[in-house]
This record gives structure tokens, C-alpha cells and sequence, in this order.
């Protein structure tokens, strides 16, 4: 898949919360003074006497310069997510990004599954182990699937937890979800379950439980679980997955959201 096209709101409420960010985190550059590298904190939230005409500098050695090396290495991060989106946006729309009223409330969240929840919840809990392992950079995964998937996560910017853990009251059972991903810029998480082999009956009849038990405890498709169902391990659409995680990112995006000048 060469290229991944973001759904407008989704790319709006992207480059607002980067832009918003910006304006509030510490600001600077990178440079030599004296022949030692050196931080020059352009703009500090905590210091209204720094700016880009009397900037700090630092010696990036120091410790205190080690801490604000940190931080412009994050603004400029963050710096270049905006100026990518921002590019990306005007390639394909003919007016200026909408500004987005945030924080963007979801009316009904039966099971708080914010920021907070994503973060409290641990990962790679799952004891099945896989005949044929893959090794990459998130650790131990069990399946090309999941290999394509966590490659396709990090295109869209959307982090993710492999293998958390679900206990369904309902049934009294625990369920490993594949993955748990977060669209932190709308305080909301989703759980993600690639179902693969649909080809294989035994595999099938396992698909169908999960989602039987998913549904017993109310999560919803589209709003609490992404559901990408693959006919075999040998077939995995891009298009397809991208688009059942982007269509439910930006459905929990109202149109009320975004304010056009």
C-alpha cells in the first residue's frame, strides 16, 4: 500500500491537536557554542523571559541540558507530524484545516476506555505460543497477520498494545484481545482483533465465540471493537484493514467538532 489517505476529520482533529501542542510545550533548536553542542530554548512555558530573541543556552552534557535537549527533540517531533499533515492536507483539499473544539466528548462510553484506560492496561499477556513465530521490533508476535498489522498501525500514527487482557463479567472468562490502540488525540481506545483463517472450520468456530463474548459484555462494533475479518493467512488486505480502523476513528469524530472559518 503506497500511500495512506487519512478521512477529513481525522486529519483535521491530527493537525489541531499538534498545533495546539505546539503552542503550549518548550520550543528551541539544536546548535554549537563554543565548540560544545548545545540546546537554545527558543520559547519555556515556565519562563516568560526566554524567547527567540533572548533564547537559553545550554550545553546538552549538562543535566539540565540533557532535560531540554528532551524536550525539543519532542517539539521537534511533533514539529514535523504537523508540517507532514499540514502538506498532506493542502495536496488535497482547497481550503485552510478547520479548527476543532476539544476536548471531543463521546456521550456514551459504557466501559471508560479513555487515555487513562489505555494506559493502565498491560501488554503481551497472551500464553498461547505459535508453532512459527515472528520476531520484530515489538517483541514475539504470532502470526504474519500481526506482523502486517502493526506495520500498517505505525503508518497511521496510532499506538497500540499487543496482546492485552479482557475479563468478560458475562461469561466469566478472560479474553486475550489482539491488540488494544489508542486515538489518544479523541481520549479513546478500541480494542482490534485481526481474525484470520476463516478458511479453517476449528479456527472459525473460536472467531465466532470471541465475538459472541464481546457482544455479551456490550462492546459495540465500530465504537468499542474493530472487528477485520481475513479469509486465510496467505491474503491480507491493507486497503481493508486501513479502513476499518480509519472509518472508526473518524465516525467517533461529530461534524460538530470542527469549526470552519
Amino acid at each position: 500500500m503506497e500511500q495512506i489517505i487519512l478521512p477529513m476529520k481525522v486529519h483535521a482533529v491530527k493537525l489541531e491537536y499538534r498545533r495546539r501542542l505546539l503552542e503550549k510545550i518548550v520550543r528551541g533548536h539544536f546548535c554549537v557554542r563554543r565548540g560544545r553542542e548545545s540546546v537554545a530554548i527558543t520559547y519555556d512555558p515556565n519562563d516568560p523571559k526566554c524567547t527567540s530573541r533572548n533564547p537559553r543556552i545550554l550545553y546538552t552534557s549538562s543535566k539540565r541540558g540533557r532535560k531540554y535537549a528532551d524536550a525539543v527533540n519532542r517539539y521537534l517531533k511533533i514539529k514535523k507530524e504537523y508540517q507532514t499533515l499540514y502538506v498532506d492536507w493542502k495536496a488535497n483539499y482547497s481550503v485552510e484545516p478547520p479548527r476543532v473544539r476539544f476536548p471531543i466528548r463521546q456521550y456514551y462510553d459504557p466501559h471508560g476506555m479513555n487515555n487513562e484506560y489505555y494506559k493502565a492496561q498491560p501488554e503481551n499477556c497472551g500464553k498461547h505460543v505459535s508453532d512459527e513465530p515472528i520476531y520484530s521490533e515489538e517483541g514475539e508476535l504470532k502470526s504474519k497477520n500481526e506482523l502486517m498489522s502493526t506495520s500498517l498501525l505505525k503508518r497511521m500514527g496510532i499506538p497500540f498494545k499487543y496482546e492485552t487482557k479482557l475479563y468478560i463479567d458475562d461469561v466469566e472468562k478472560t479474553i486475550i484481545p489482539d491488540f488494544l490502540i489508542s486515538f489518544y488525540e479523541i481520549d479513546r481506545c478500541f480494542y482490534l482483533e485481526v481474525l484470520g483463517m476463516n478458511d479453517k472450520f476449528d479456527y472459525y468456530a473460536k472467531t465466532t465465540t470471541k465475538i459472541y463474548d464481546y457482544s455479551r459484555a456490550k462492546y459495540r462494533p465500530g465504537r468499542e471493537v474493530i472487528y477485520v475479518f481475513l479469509y486465510d493467512k496467505k491474503h491480507f488486505d491493507e486497503e481493508y484493514f486501513v479502513d476499518q480502523v480509519l472509518t472508526a476513528f473518524n465516525r467517533m469524530i461529530p461534524n460538530s467538532a470542527l469549526i470552519w472559518e
